[in-house]
């Protein structure tokens, strides 16, 4: 199994379930810093390119979640890839701006920047969100901020793509030429590969969330092989595929024509892990708190579960049965999700310690219509109060068809407290998950209802 490293053709003979940050350390890239090791601080990232119709698309990723298996036949890109005889733009702004103190984490940053530039959905408003996955440890953010700015006011990428995107980034140097080439080497590696993936194992998605756990995965299957991503309208119903990314659902047209997925998943997580997180590795990772699956049994989904020889269609709901135990049978992968496309009432709420890029101490969502000042087709889901992502059954039946009022409101808010059983641990008390999921219940309409009044 082979891939490009750089300029270079490489041989890929280690376990494909290792980190790709330990094989680039192993092969002498040491401008891939090793930190964290969980997707954290960014000091790791490299720049990972597929090909996809005669072009190479590009994104930045943390190499230490990142398994081997997914550079299989694809481009990857360490700072030593990107430096040429004299600094580029983007290492001599960062520069000017007095941005670097220790150094350790600047190729990190120098790579996101880079990706920022490769990303043709990325508007230059969106700048500081490409490096809101790196960390400086020495404080340097304002410099690095009034660097990044600087770059995004004179570096102008608009209405290119693809391959006319690689050459103005070579005439801006901020890509050394090889680039131009790399397409051409990765058909002639496709043609040539004899890649024998095994057929049993244990199936990988983005493995984010498997590879935070310091342990090289186990005999991987890469559903990536699968070609399960993609967002499509299709009649009544919006179908969001297994490997698409939560990047990919953050700027769906087809979902922010409904929601403010472009806010509501931008708390998901950082910007480097929701280019490689999935929406089917979130669904079965079972988290009692995971983002997406709060997100998504608030719109009462169904998924789709597929084995070689049969297709189960299920409500989300009813997924999951106890604490990371799941309706899915030997065989069976998640191929989909799929929600109604009708327009709703809809409310995503998260507190955690940190607004941006942390686990949720209690997570919410709603969705209802509103017909003649009564709610109707009410769907509540809480995560961080159950061993399991809880679709709150109960309390949807009492406020369906009932016109809001304080006193409805403080009548659901009871409700739902006698449907969790949230418990101590390192994000909150039993005691305060309570009284946090009773907020976020209050927070749902008066935000759908600004001119509500609750004494609270």
């Amino acid at each position: 199994m082979k891939s490009i490293l750089n300029q270079e053709i490489i041989k890929i003979d280690e376990p494909l379930g290792n980190s790709t940050l330990d094989f680039l350390r192993n092969k002498g890239m040491k401008g891939v810093k090793e930190a964290c090791h969980e997707g954290e601080c960014g000091a790791c990232m490299v720049l990972l390119g597929e090909l996809k119709d005669k072009s190479v698309e590009y994104k930045a990723v943390t190499s230490c979640l990142l398994p081997l298996g997914e550079i299989v036949g694809k481009h990857i890109v360490t700072i030593e890839g990107l430096n040429q005889e004299d600094l580029s733009p983007i290492q001599q702004a960062l520069v000017d701006e007095g941005a670097s103190q220790c150094g350790f984490c600047t190729p990190g940053f120098v790579v996101s920047l880079t990706g920022f530039f490769l990303n043709e959905k990325l508007e230059k408003k969106d700048i500081l969100t490409s490096i809101e996955g790196n960390i400086c440890r020495c404080g340097t953010y304002a410099a690095i901020i009034r660097a990044a700015e600087k770059l995004a006011k004179e570096i102008s990428m608009k209405d290119k793509k693809s391959k006319e995107r690689i050459q103005q980034l070579i005439e801006n140097r901020i890509l050394p030429a090889y680039f131009l080439d790399i397409p051409n080497q990765l058909e002639k590696l496709k043609e040539s590969s004899e890649t024998k993936l095994p057929k049993e194992g244990t199936y990988v998605a983005g493995a984010t969330d498997l590879l935070v756990q310091h342990e090289s995965l186990s005999d991987p299957l890469f559903l990536s092989e699968k070609k399960l991503s993609g967002i499509s309208l299709d009649g009544e119903y919006i179908y969001i595929g297994a490997t698409t990314t939560m990047e990919d659902i953050r700027i769906s047209e087809e979902m922010n024509t409904l929601f403010d997925t472009k806010q509501d998943i931008s708390l998901v997580s950082s910007f480097p892990i929701r280019l490689q997180a999935t929406l089917g590795g979130n669904l079965v990772n079972a988290s009692p708190i995971g983002d997406l699956i709060i997100y998504f049994l608030a719109l009462d989904a169904e998924i789709s579960l597929k084995s070689e020889k049969d297709r189960r269609i299920i409500k989300l709901r009813d997924f999951y049965k106890d604490y990371k135990i799941m309706d899915i049978n030997e065989g069976e992968i998640v191929e989909w999700l799929r929600i109604n496309s009708k327009e709703r009432l809809f409310n995503f709420e998260k507190v955690a310690r940190r607004k941006y890029m942390d686990i949720a101490s209690v997570n919410s969502a709603i969705s209802f219509d509103l017909n003649n000042d009564k709610i109707q087709n009410v769907h509540l889901s809480a995560g961080g109060v159950a061993p399991v992502p809880k679709y709150l059954e109960k309390t949807s039946d009492y406020l369906e068809n009932k016109k809001i009022s304080e006193d409805i409101l403080k009548e659901a808010v009871k409700i739902a407290d006698s449907e969790i059983n949230p418990i101590d641990d390192v994000r909150g008390s039993a005691r305060y998950k309570r009284l946090l999921f009773r907020q976020l219940i209050y927070a749902h309409f008066l935000t759908l209802f600004p001119d509500l009044e609750v004494s609270l």
